[in-house]
């Protein structure tokens, strides 16, 4: 009803003005009646007032139309003030000078500068002085080719003094002519990332000293191992004729000569092993297995110094891709180090399981003496022991092979609180053997 009011009220409205003009026609001035000149009025006087109806109605739709799309546009800014303004992001938008027209609040947190003191300044202001120059080129760059967005790394000084980092995404437009008329954007602060990249940079030049130590190890070794392996089965061949017709005093001194000798082997059969590539086969083998057999290996061993090996597994199978042989290496010398290292006795402890990540991961934690942090920084390194006998050169063999088998491993070690290997292995999913299985059958 509402919808029809204007054309309701203004037929209504002609209506009664031709009611008036028929009184006064006809019975004040006592006209004729005239049928044909009736009708032609009575009908002028309707559409007229159905058509000023008509428009009544179409405006006040119009307006009411208009009053909903304002309140509408109304809301919606307000929504999309109230994103910009909670976005973690830097918003902004900028003139054709590089004026800031247009900063959300994040603005603040990011700099530390009030929006009030920002606003209308040039962005240039707020970078630092020794990244403007690099910032402007790549600007002045991509207006030059036209480009429509360009994204920039840059670092800045906060109110307070301390130095971030920031990436800009730029959204560049354009007037008819082809000239700048302002810019909006994004920006980011990116210092953690940054500083990540540097601290993995930094770990990337050390690993690779590391390596060329390694290299130039593996290198001496080989020659070492050549030059001195010869003459010392020569020097060992006579020392063996001459303690034939050699004294009793003579021949107490030549075992200790050959005790030395076996000594220089073992260095250069480790040496031998540390240059030359070993021929490995990698296979899917069950890591408690090998664990176990190590443990039982290495129990006697351990009962001598008053050490009791404990194990505790998890699962019964826990398969992992390796070498078995290597492996068994590195877990007989984790275990060997760990019995030097309790020379008063006491448990080792062999866990093995699935952490969190879906992972394998095998701990071998002793009582023993512990380490510093010091020797703990250069454990691994070649030729570096803290055994009065020893060669420097297991565990860094060790390491080796846990790379090969793209192995992680963690030491922790306390002085006086014993010490825990932890070594992560990429896990095997035991149904790929059942598999194979079912397809063999």
């Amino acid at each position: 009803m509402t919808k029809y009011k204007g054309r309701i009220l203004f037929i209504a409205a002609g209506a009664l003005l031709i009611i008036i003009w028929d009184f006064i026609y006809y019975f004040v001035l006592h006209y004729s009646f005239n049928m044909q000149i009736d009708l032609l009025f009575t009908s002028l006087i309707l559409f007229i007032g159905y058509y000023t109806g008509k428009n009544y109605d179409d405006s006040n739709e119009t307006v009411s139309a208009l009053s909903k799309s304002e309140e509408k546009i109304k809301r919606l800014n307000e929504e999309l003030q109230l994103v910009l303004q909670n976005i973690s992001e830097v918003v902004f938008h900028t003139n054709s000078k590089g004026e800031f027209q247009f900063l959300n609040q994040s603005w603040e947190d990011f700099t530390g500068y009030s929006l009030k003191e920002s606003l209308h300044k040039n962005a240039m202001h707020f970078i630092s002085l020794n990244e403007r120059h690099e910032f402007l080129r790549v600007l002045r760059r991509s207006i030059s080719e036209k480009k429509e967005k360009t994204k920039i790394d840059f670092s800045f000084q906060r109110r307070d003094g301390r130095y971030r980092w920031g990436e800009v995404n730029i959204k560049l437009n354009y007037d008819d002519d082809g000239k700048l008329a302002g810019t909006v954007g994004t920006i980011s602060d990116i210092t953690e990332r940054v500083h990540n990249e540097e601290e993995l940079l930094e770990m990337n030049e050390t690993l690779a000293i590391e390596s060329q130590k390694l290299s130039v190890a593996g290198q001496l070794a080989a020659g070492i191992a050549h030059e001195v392996r010869n003459p010392l089965t020569s020097i060992n061949g006579f020392l063996q004729l001459l303690r034939d017709d050699a004294d009793i005093k003579t021949k107490e001194y030549l075992e200790i000569v050959f005790s030395e000798i076996k000594r220089i082997e073992l260095v250069l059969s480790e040496l031998l092993i540390l240059a030359k590539p070993q021929s490995v086969t990698y296979k899917r083998i069950n890591i408690v297995e090998t664990l176990d057999h190590v443990a039982k290996l290495l129990n006697t061993n351990a009962i001598l110094y008053n050490i009791e090996i404990q194990t505790a597994f998890k699962q019964e199978e826990l398969y992992i891709r390796g070498d078995e042989n290597q492996l068994k290496q590195v877990f007989i010398n984790l275990v060997k180090n760990a019995i030097e290292a309790m020379p008063h006795g006491g448990s080792i402890r062999i866990h093995a399981g699935m952490n969190d990540y879906n992972k394998v991961e095998i701990s071998f934690k002793d009582e023993g003496v512990g380490m510093k942090k010091q020797v703990l920084d250069k454990l691994g390194e070649p030729f570096f022991t803290t055994k009065t006998k020893g060669t420097g050169l297991g565990l860094t063999i060790c390491l080796r092979i846990l790379r090969d088998h793209s192995a992680d491993i963690n030491v922790q070690s306390e002085q006086g609180e014993g010490t825990t290997f932890s070594i992560i292995f990429e896990a095997v999913q035991q149904q790929g053997r059942k598999k194979r299985e079912q397809i063999h059958t």
